[in-house]
C-alpha cells in the first residue's frame, strides 16, 4: 500500500503542476476513475495528506495557485462521490457517550483505510469542539503517517481546547512528531492568554528549544504573575541541562517554585532530579509541595 500510495501521490503532484483550478479538478476525477479500490484508497489518503500540509504542498508545485484552499475543496468535491454517514454516526456517538459505537466505528475504518481518511477530515472540521478534540489523540492510530498532518493541522484550530489536544497528541507520539510544532510555540508565548503561554513555555522546554531561552528568560524577570516567572525560569533550567539547580530548589524548599521545580525534574528524568523529587514528595514542609511532587512522580510512573 505504501509504494502505491507513493506512485499516487506523485502522480497528484504531476497533475497540480499541469492543471488549475477545475481543470485540476477533473483531472484527479479521471486518475480516480482509473484506479481500483485499493488506488482509490489511496488517493483519497494522498488528497488528505496535501491538504493537511497545504501550504508546504503549495511551495512544492511554486505556489501555482495564489488562494489557499484548493487542495482541500479539490478533496471535497471529490468527497460528494465517496461520502458515506461514518463521521456522523462516530459525532453522534462521541456527544452521547457511547464509547462501544465510536469503538465498533474505529474498528471497521482501521480496515478500510481510505474511507477513514475521509471520515477523520470531516471530523477534523465539525462544528463541535468536543468531535474535533476527540480526533487528536486517535487520528495517528488509524491514519498513520496522514493522522500525523492532520493533528499538526489542528493544532491551528479556533478552539484553544483542540489545539491543546492537538499539541498534547503530537508530544505523545514523541520527539519527531512534535519537533513541528516549535514555531507555533513560540508565537504563544505572546498570547494575551496566561494559561497558554505558561503551555507553550512548557511544550518548547519538552522539545529542547534552545533558541528560546533568551525569551524565557526574558519572561522569568517581567512576566505578569509569579507562578509564569516560576514556570519561565523552571523552564529555562531544563533547556539549560541545569539538573543541579532543580534539584537545589527541590531541597531547599523554595516554596513559589517548587510546583514548576518538580515539572522540570521530572522532564529532565535523571538519577539526581528524580531522587531530590522522591525526597520533596516524602518530606517538603507543607502538603502542597509534596503533592505537586507525588503527581509528578505520579507522571513517570504512568510514562514507563
Amino acid at each position: 500500500m505504501i509504494a502505491v500510495r507513493d506512485e499516487i501521490g506523485a502522480r497528484v503532484d504531476a497533475l497540480a503542476l499541469a492543471h488549475e483550478g477545475d481543470d485540476f479538478v477533473t483531472a484527479v476525477r479521471d486518475l480516480a476513475d482509473e484506479l481500483d479500490d485499493e488506488g482509490k484508497a489511496a488517493l483519497q489518503q494522498v488528497l488528505l495528506e496535501r491538504a493537511a500540509d497545504e501550504e508546504d504542498f503549495q511551495k512544492a508545485v511554486r505556489q501555482r495557485f495564489a488562494e489557499k484552499g484548493w487542495t482541500r475543496r479539490t478533496l471535497a468535491k471529490l468527497e460528494r462521490r465517496w461520502r458515506d454517514d461514518r463521521s456522523d454516526t462516530i459525532a453522534a456517538a462521541l456527544k452521547a457517550g457511547e464509547d462501544d459505537e465510536v469503538e465498533r466505528e474505529l474498528s471497521t475504518l482501521r480496515r478500510e483505510p481510505g474511507r477513514a481518511a475521509l471520515v477523520f477530515d470531516e471530523l477534523s472540521r465539525h462544528e463541535s469542539p468536543r468531535v474535533r478534540a476527540w480526533v487528536p489523540a486517535v487520528a495517528e492510530d488509524v491514519l498513520g503517517d496522514g493522522g500525523r498532518r492532520l493533528i499538526l493541522s489542528l493544532t491551528r484550530d479556533r478552539d484553544p481546547a483542540v489545539r491543546d489536544a492537538a499539541v498534547e497528541a503530537l508530544f505523545e507520539l514523541g520527539p519527531e512528531a512534535a519537533a513541528p510544532l516549535a514555531p507555533d510555540l513560540r508565537r504563544r508565548l505572546q498570547s494575551s492568554e496566561p494559561r497558554e503561554r505558561i503551555a507553550a513555555t512548557w511544550g518548547l522546554a519538552a522539545l529542547g528549544d534552545t533558541s528560546s531561552v533568551r525569551v524565557l528568560a526574558q519572561r522569568a524577570e517581567t512576566a505578569d504573575t509569579e507562578t509564569e516567572k516560576s514556570v519561565a525560569r523552571a523552564a529555562v533550567l531544563v533547556l539549560n541541562d541545569d539538573e543541579a539547580s532543580v534539584a537545589e530548589g527541590l531541597r531547599r524548599h523554595a516554596h513559589d517554585d517548587v510546583p514548576a521545580l518538580a515539572v522540570a525534574a521530572r522532564m529532565l528524568g535523571t538519577d539526581l532530579t528524580i531522587g531530590a523529587l522522591r525526597e520533596a514528595a516524602s518530606s517538603a514542609p507543607d502538603e502542597e509541595c509534596r503533592a505537586a511532587c507525588a503527581a509528578e512522580l505520579d507522571q513517570i510512573r504512568d510514562e514507563t
